[in-house]
């Protein structure tokens, strides 16, 4: 690995750990909300009076930057998977909150987990692409991805009623394939920010695409979580998620994946482990006497 590709994987890790802190927090926070506070407004309010809630929020933003630090130092392929550590590092960090050891079954999927992602990236490609970003290829498949959500949750309400798992499924894949998206986008609003001249409307266009595509797949992720459990979403969005980012940088910024047929193979491999790890980890139950739910806080992490 070369320095600029150690840097990436550096900053990557420390975005991840800042989002595993920002949920861990966040969800602590929740916890404390009283069960009878339904609206959405009055549950902000009351958050935003709690200290740990807050720092937990900048947690997140500054992981948001790092993660885009780490885009312009990456390829897509390599920096995107990296940011899966987050999920990871939610169990040994809520363990830490709890002051408890983690369990067998944690140690257990986090060690298939990680092998899986250090599976697919030992044959991704590192470096950045050199190309002009093809920019109206990044609005169509922004444009594409919003078009594509809306019709598959209005299929899920209408075609998966009762079948909770499969409607959770379809969600948990429409709302990877928007943070796919919006890790593309965000690439892209950064290397706009690096250009000599920055054109103000194309990056608000921009900005307001990405503000769209998260807030609408955080809100759809939230969803499939709510209906049926994580094991049959959370698996689905993190990969999909994965695939998606990797297509838009080799559309968008001319990253290829991979430079031999022998390669994928093993990158999909990887991701097929990494998916087992991530369903086992979605299906630990919570333990005995745990002030916050485990599924509560990897669903944080998740995203």
């Amino acid at each position: 690995m070369d320095q600029q590709a150690t840097i990436a994987a550096i900053i990557a890790l420390s975005a991840a750990c800042g989002f595993a802190m920002s949920n861990a927090l966040q969800h602590r926070a929740a916890g404390g909300v009283p069960r009878d506070m339904s609206s959405a407004g009055r549950v902000l309010l009351h958050l935003a009076r709690n200290p740990w809630w807050v720092v937990g929020t900048s947690l997140s933003f500054v992981g948001m930057l790092l993660h885009a630090t780490a885009l312009r130092w990456g390829s897509i392929a390599f920096v995107q998977p990296l940011l899966l550590m987050g999920v990871v590092l939610a169990i040994p960090l809520r363990a830490a909150m709890e002051r408890s050891l983690p369990r067998v079954a944690e140690i257990r999927a986090v060690a298939i987990t990680v092998a899986g992602l250090a599976t697919f990236l030992s044959s991704v490609t590192l470096a950045p692409g050199e190309a002009s970003p093809r920019r109206g290829v990044a609005i169509a498949m922004t444009a594409t991805g919003l078009a594509l959500a809306m019709a598959a949750a209005a299929a899920g309400r209408r075609w998966c009623g009762g079948r909770d798992r499969l409607h959770a499924g379809l969600l948990g894949a429409t709302a990877g394939c928007l943070f796919g998206v919006s890790a593309g986008m965000l690439k892209l609003i950064g290397a706009d920010l690096g250009e000599p001249q920055v054109r103000v409307g194309l990056l608000v266009v921009l900005l307001g695409a990405l503000v769209g595509v998260g807030l609408l797949g955080t809100a759809i992720n939230q969803r499939a979580y709510q209906i049926a459990p994580l094991a049959f979403s959370m698996p689905v969005v993190n990969v999909t998620g994965v695939l998606v980012a990797i297509a838009f940088g080799a559309a968008v910024f001319g990253e290829v994946p991979g430079h031999s047929s022998g390669g994928w193979v093993v990158q999909l491999f990887g991701l097929g482990t990494l998916a087992l790890g991530l369903r086992d980890i979605a299906r630990l139950a919570p333990g005995a006497g745990d002030s916050m739910p485990r599924q509560a806080c990897l669903a944080g992490a998740a995203r």
